[in-house]
């Protein structure tokens, strides 16, 4: 069972410091990790991507044409942050805001599939993936990965809360 612990929410999923918490523990200085979703909160990934041209990022790509980049696809990493919009709803909105109409309908998760696939093949063997969402799907097993530790951060009133699974590349 994930350990349950209390935030107050955050669009900026790094700066709950439960959250800064746990990635302290598998992230270590140095190390190449990537984030496909960083927003303005991700000091700790390598190289970033987020569709936000004002946000600070290497790259400000839809996420499934970051992962399509020589850059990610000719890289191993130690690590990835996956801290995608939560649900479709979100997706969405999201894209919406920078001028993307559509996006992968034929993937009901919006495309995040083959961001999950291009992490999975990229992760270095023992390389860990933390990801975020109202779900525990994660990379899953089918991926070759193990769930070796998480979160459910819970925020009170009618706010869902934030699971967070960490899984290590077998």
């Amino acid at each position: 069972m994930l350990p349950l612990v209390w935030s107050m929410p955050n669009k900026w999923t790094f700066k709950m410091p439960v959250v800064k918490e746990l990635i302290e523990k598998y992230w270590k200085e140095g190390q190449c990790w990537g984030d496909p979703f960083c927003g303005m909160s991700n000091q700790y990934a390598t190289i970033t991507n987020d569709l936000n041209p004002n946000l600070q990022a290497t790259y400000h790509l839809d996420a499934m044409k970051f992962v399509d980049l020589d850059v990610i696809k000719c890289n191993k990493f130690d690590g990835w942050f996956y801290d995608p919009p939560y649900s479709l709803t979100q997706v969405s909105m999201s894209y919406n805001n920078y001028g993307i109409k559509e996006w992968n309908k034929d993937d009901p998760s919006g495309g995040f599939t083959k961001v999950r696939n291009v992490i999975a093949e990229t992760t270095k063997k023992d390389g860990i993936v933390i990801s975020f969402g109202w779900n525990t799907v994660g990379m899953s097993m089918k991926r070759g990965f193990e769930k070796i530790d998480g979160l459910v951060i819970e925020h009170g009133g009618n706010r869902n809360n934030t699971l967070v699974i960490v899984e290590r590349k077998l």
